[in-house]
């Protein structure tokens, strides 16, 4: 059986480790968590394959204090399996929280960090290269991503939308998989614009503009002849005029959802009209529809509809 908690055997290589933590320079969060002690918990680690790599990481974790040196990456989690409580701290003293299933941890980038765990916990971890952040905001991304991220810093209560884009991005980034680039971009992009947002001031009310007709009209028109293929929200704040991040802004707040989830579920009821046509195979379905196959067809379908295709085409019979 694993032992829930460091035997007193690890405390001298946890120690020494802690102290190589804080002198080493790494690469990437994910080398430094296999490179540090970390290393010594049971872990998996997937690369998601966007525009740039970024790193995701399972891992299960038992009591530990441990450091975390600034990466110039930023680093989003949520437990996955989790009931103790933990401390930590990232300049500005030691705060405490209980670490709860589905909650939002954020470390910005090139923050240092220290942790206390009080037991043992299951995260799943993405590692967001700066760049692959600055390359997705756009020309309007904060000069200074520390700050704009540190409201966030540390624990923020549950969060299920990021904890369903992490498992999302765990399930597309399985070794064997194919992974379309512009599906690993959106939902990254969608995670950065959702955390920017739940990070930035309350707008006073009537200072943010919405969807006229017009706006909307036109961009309807433009995804639905598009959508067998890639609708990155570059493309579609072009349609609209506006910047990325006001575009993904705008959308949320007017629509009650993301501009992804909407395009899937534009996807999905395009499905439902192609699955009367019995010519027509499951795979060839998923690329009419834009989705990257039919794996993820299948699981973005039953997500939507509690079926999947299969059923139900065989229940419009």
């Amino acid at each position: 059986m694993r032992p829930t908690h460091i035997h007193a055997s690890q405390t001298a290589l946890f120690s020494n480790a802690v102290r190589k933590n804080c002198e080493e320079t790494y690469r990437t969060y994910a080398d430094f968590y296999q490179q540090s002690a970390y290393g010594l918990f049971p872990q998996q680690h997937r690369s998601v394959r966007g525009t740039l790599q970024s790193s995701l990481i399972l891992v299960e974790q038992e009591r530990h204090e441990l450091a975390d040196p600034p990466i110039d990456e930023l680093v989003v989690s949520t437990p996955l399996r989790s009931a103790c409580s933990y401390e930590w701290n990232m300049g500005l003293g030691w705060q405490t929280g209980s670490s709860r299933t589905g909650d939002l941890i954020v470390v910005p980038p090139g923050t240092g960090s220290r942790w206390r765990a009080g037991g043992d916990r299951r995260l799943i971890i993405l590692a967001i290269p700066v760049p692959l952040v600055q390359k997705l905001v756009g020309p309007d991304c904060p000069s200074d991503l520390a700050s704009s991220f540190a409201p966030l810093a540390g624990a923020s209560g549950e969060d299920p939308y990021v904890a369903g884009i992490l498992h999302r991005l765990w399930e597309i980034s399985s070794p064997g998989k194919s992974q379309r680039r512009s599906t690993s971009d959106d939902l990254i992009q969608a995670l950065i614009f959702h955390l920017l947002e739940r990070a930035a001031p309350v707008q006073p009310t009537g200072t943010v503009s919405a969807f006229s007709a017009r706006d909307w009209l036109t961009l309807e028109a433009y995804v639905d002849a598009h959508l067998h293929g890639n609708l990155p929200v570059l493309d579609l704040a072009g349609v609209t005029g506006w910047s990325q991040r006001h575009f993904a802004r705008i959308f949320r707040q007017s629509k009650g959802q993301t501009p992804h989830d909407w395009i899937v579920a534009k996807r999905v009821d395009r499905a439902k009209a192609l699955l009367g046509e019995r010519d027509l195979s499951l795979a060839e379905i998923a690329l009419c529809c834009g989705f990257a196959d039919q794996s993820h067809f299948t699981t973005s379908f039953r997500k939507l509809t509690g079926f999947t295709p299969l059923r139900w085409r065989r229940a419009q019979v």
